[in-house]
């Protein structure tokens, strides 16, 4: 009984990751934890490295962040990144603190004592609020807990976790939640879906092509121009990249995708009104080189790339005068032809919005199936109840709107 109780003691101690040796630990945490799991990606090696070291996120860019662990003697058996984005504090009008990158043994006291140290840091940077696991990279990679299906392997850029974590936040709110969706490409879309979205082209006057490539800034300033004018203000973490931002993504997305998974949709007059993007899931080939794009992971990554046979539709983007007009549909009706004739066998649709009515209709209506569930957490640690609007800042409208529908 004493040793036990020593044990416990001993798992809550908690480290500020400040040398060599806990980087190493906080890095090396996942490929422990995760070793019996064949379904999860391991990060890439330089992608984790340049964020603990303060590059290549800009999250962690946008105010005050520390990186912990939890500790059993010398061994490192939890990690979790804290934070504020004063940049998206200030853009939704909140006060809210973060935590990323949280891995735990499936010991409660472990990990409770890194959250209660997340909670204490954001406390005395004044935050009223905590909510994680969110995305040190701004996408969907590290964005919530997987809390339904976790036999299928996530599709690429997307999050997987031990199915014991959610019961680490029982205490927590669920602050947001998202869902992906599987599509069969054998199952053809029907011939009702297609004469819809000629009918919606037609009386709209606009239309969808493949991305044009051979000008990588022109396409870039045409993704920035439909982000501005598409992004709603009820996407409560979401802002608005800057054009560098987009101008990367774009030259990443050259790299991984082709310009048929790419689909723009433009006023006759050819103003950009709309984008999707879909991404060939290369998760297969990122768990055999382990994570390690060098010295030759990156060869088997493009070597490989004939032989992947899912897709994931990861990005979509309406600009607001164009919603309700069936561009989403078109869109991914253009794509779906694209991918069925790249002979790819699986599509996912990923991630949507709990809140976002339109696109869940729209994915279940072109036969989309609902098959896993995210969810980002939330903790009021002030010592008062919080209104709706210091949760959820700009987008407490639509929260209040979803109560009263």
């Amino acid at each position: 009984m004493y040793l036990n109780l020593l044990r416990k003691e001993i798992l809550a101690k908690i480290l500020k990751v400040n040398n060599r040796k806990l980087i190493k630990g906080f890095l090396s945490l996942p490929f422990r934890i995760y070793q019996n799991y064949s379904q999860w990606v391991p990060p890439f090696e330089h992608e984790m490295k340049k964020i603990i070291r303060g590059k290549g996120s800009q999250l962690l860019a946008n105010g005050p962040h520390e990186f912990f662990v939890a500790t059993e003697g010398s061994q490192v058996v939890g990690r979790i990144c804290v934070g504020k984005d004063e940049v998206l504090n200030n853009a939704k009008g909140v006060n809210h603190a973060f935590f990323a990158l949280f891995e735990s043994i499936n010991e409660e006291k472990v990990a409770h004592a890194l959250l209660n140290k997340a909670k204490q840091w954001a406390l005395e940077r004044g935050a009223v609020y905590l909510k994680g696991p969110v995305s040190p990279t701004n996408g969907d990679d590290y964005r919530g807990l997987l809390v339904e299906n976790f036999e299928t392997p996530p599709s690429i850029l997307m999050p997987f976790n031990p199915d014991y974590y959610p019961k680490f936040f029982q205490n927590y709110d669920c602050y947001l939640k998202y869902y992906a969706f599987s599509y069969d490409p054998q199952k053809a879309i029907s011939d009702r879906e297609f004469k819809l979205t000629e009918i919606a082209k037609s009386r709209y006057g606009y239309k969808v092509e493949n991305a044009d490539f051979s000008n990588m800034k022109k396409l870039s300033r045409d993704l920035y121009e439909i982000m501005l004018n598409s992004m709603p203000d009820w996407e409560e973490d979401l802002i608005p990249p800057s054009f560098n931002e987009i101008y990367e993504m774009a030259k990443t997305m050259k790299l991984v995708a082709s310009p048929e998974l790419v689909i723009i949709a433009r006023t006759v007059e050819n103003r950009p009104i709309g984008f999707l993007v879909a991404l060939p899931d290369y998760n297969d080939v990122i768990r055999k080189i382990k994570g390690k794009l060098f010295p030759f992971g990156w060869i088997k990554l493009l070597t490989e790339k004939k032989r992947i046979d899912k897709v994931r539709v990861a990005i979509l983007f309406v600009s607001e005068d164009y919603r309700n007009k069936g561009v989403p549909s078109a869109m991914f009706v253009k794509a779906y032809e694209n991918i069925v004739k790249n002979g790819y066998k699986h599509i996912e649709g990923s991630s949507i919005s709990w809140k976002n009515s339109v696109m869940l209709a729209n994915a279940k209506r072109v036969g989309g199936n609902l098959y896993k569930t995210y969810v980002v957490f939330g903790k009021n640690i002030a010592a008062k109840p919080l209104s709706l609007d210091e949760i959820y800042g700009r987008a407490a409208w639509k929260f209040e709107e979803m109560a009263s529908g």
